[in-house]
């Protein structure tokens, strides 16, 4: 095809890609005005039932992926007698030309690209879907979108029998193809795992693992004993063999159960010099104090200043008056997204961090403690000035929109707006509700009354998740937001709570005054970029 054809609604711009069954053009959406990456399906394959039956399959597939790190599908069609995909455009280089480009990278910027290609791949796992074909070209590094798992291509429901690749061909690169597949045996997940986990050696030494002169040589090295490089990255942590060790064995039951697991694994290592990691986050629960910055968690200590490892044993300064009460952040990329009912498309101008967790009662209490003579929530102990036994890491309820402004005043952040706060609760495909547009239920939120209370942050994670990682975005409690309208004093509430019966990510935008209520709380936002956030 050449440039400026038009193909159905499509006009195509360039061609960025080939593969074996499909040419991949960058094109523009002329109904919808977006540029896409047109994936058309090469004519001589067309007669070929398997390979159409596989490239419709990739359709369907990726159309039910939606999430930041993938390059989900937009459209499927034919037109001119040619059958193509549209699909997720990111403006910028493959993994593999960027290595080429910058040679090996240091560990504190290889680590949040695994990071974000695994919890890109446990979407897919817990979907059923295995990719089969993880390796640096298929591994996109936008300016704007970060990192992002392409070529679904690949992609094989689990449970579909039916389906079969040409007669005794392995799907895959060859040096990142698992002992299991080199078999002839199924690939499961943890294919994934070890294709990943050969993608991480390669960033760090700028050599793939197992390599060879011809495919048979390197489908040997996958059976010999695993021998890592001499010479690794920048900054490597302390046990990071051992976890690579153990997502590359040759049996697919010794590695990690799940992508995540691998990713625990890796974070660990790099903690190691402090020991107990749930001894450093100052307050019990899962609010610890970390940054999550597109992949990569960053602790926040007292000061409010990001470090690459949480405080060691070895004494260091501490602020007089705590100021981040060991919030954990998230950061959310700037770009486009589907807001509101009627998903009218709405862009935020630049990044910015959210906490993953609404605020809770143990965070809270530090801001009291700092601040003696502030009042307390009303069914808190008045002369103690505590929460109720066994609550730390619940929620805080009973905040006025006041209570929250003077939080995040001394905290040194501030609320989000409705848009932040959507925008961290769907995603960017419009969903009803931040784990999709499934209804809720008791397995995915705190709702209707099922438990008649607020439940601790995080109970419901992974599976009522926002895209970016946001818990609790949809019940529990009702969080303030910030808003433009002056004449409704900029106060606005979001998400619906543990006593309500609806409660998505944008009907339910409830309009109120300064009041105080059991269920309503909050969380905070920063600023991406500052000097807090850079440590």
């Amino acid at each position: 095809m050449t440039q400026n054809q038009q193909l159905g609604r499509y006009k195509i711009e360039e061609l960025i890609g080939s593969g074996a069954y499909a040419d991949v053009y960058k094109a523009v959406d002329t109904v919808l005005d977006r540029v896409v990456a047109l994936k058309v399906l090469k004519p001589s394959l067309l007669a070929d039932e398997e390979a159409f039956a596989r490239f419709r399959l990739e359709a369907k597939a990726q159309a039910n992926l939606m999430h930041p790190h993938i390059a989900w599908v937009w459209d499927l069609g034919e037109a001119d007698g040619h059958y193509f995909i549209a699909m997720r455009y990111v403006d910028g280089p493959s993994l593999d030309e960027y290595l080429q480009a910058h040679g090996p990278l240091p560990w504190e910027q290889a680590f949040p690209i695994v990071k974000d290609v695994a919890a890109a791949l446990q979407v897919a796992h817990d979907k059923g879907m295995v990719h089969r074909d993880v390796k640096p070209q298929n591994i996109l590094i936008g300016e704007t979108d970060g990192t992002v798992l392409t070529d679904f291509g690949l992609v094989k429901a689990m449970e579909t029998s039916g389906m079969s690749t040409r007669s005794g061909a392995i799907i895959g690169t060859p040096q990142y193809i698992p002992p299991e597949v080199w078999k002839g045996e199924r690939a499961g997940p943890s294919a994934d795992q070890y294709a990943l986990a050969c993608v991480l050696v390669e960033m760090l030494t700028g050599k793939a693992l197992f390599d060879a002169p011809t495919p048979p040589a390197v489908m040997l090295r996958h059976f010999q004993p695993l021998a890592f490089p001499t010479g690794w990255g920048v900054g490597l942590p302390q046990g990071t063999e051992a976890v690579l060790r153990r997502a590359l064995q040759q049996e697919p039951k010794d590695r990690y159960p799940r992508m995540t697991d691998f990713v625990r694994g890796l974070e660990g290592t790099r903690y190691q010099v402090s020991g107990n990691r749930e001894q450093e986050a100052g307050v019990s629960g899962q609010a610890s104090g970390k940054i999550r910055e597109g992949g990569e968690e960053k602790r926040v200590g007292d000061s409010g200043h990001a470090t690459s490892r949480p405080p060691s044993s070895v004494s260091r300064p501490q602020s007089p008056v705590p100021r981040l009460p060991s919030i954990e952040w998230v950061k959310i990329p700037a770009g486009p997204f589907l807001y509101g009912k009627g998903k009218e498309t709405h862009i935020i101008e630049k990044p910015y961090l959210i906490g993953k967790y609404p605020v809770t009662n143990a965070q809270y209490k530090r801001f009291l403690d700092a601040n003696p003579k502030y009042r307390v929530p009303k069914h808190w102990g008045k002369k103690t000035r505590t929460y109720p036994e066994g609550k730390d890491d619940h929620p805080v309820v009973y905040v006025s929109w006041d209570d929250a402004q003077a939080f995040c005043k001394w905290a040194h952040c501030r609320l989000p707006t409705k848009e932040e706060w959507e925008k961290a609760a769907r995603g960017t495909d419009g969903r009803k509700y931040p784990w999709g547009d499934q209804a809720p239920d008791e397995t995915l939120c705190n709702f209707n009354n099922n438990v008649g209370d607020t439940t601790p942050v995080g109970q419901y994670s992974p599976q009522g998740d926002s895209p970016y990682g946001c818990v609790d975005m949809a019940g529990n409690v009702w969080e303030w937001v910030a808003t433009e309208y002056g004449w409704l004093l900029g106060h606005a509430l979001r998400g619906g709570s543990w006593s309500d019966g609806l409660c998505n990510s944008y009907q339910h935008r409830m309009w109120e005054a300064p009041a105080i209520a059991e269920n309503q709380g909050f969380r905070v936002a920063r600023d991406a970029g500052s000097r807090r956030e850079n440590g």
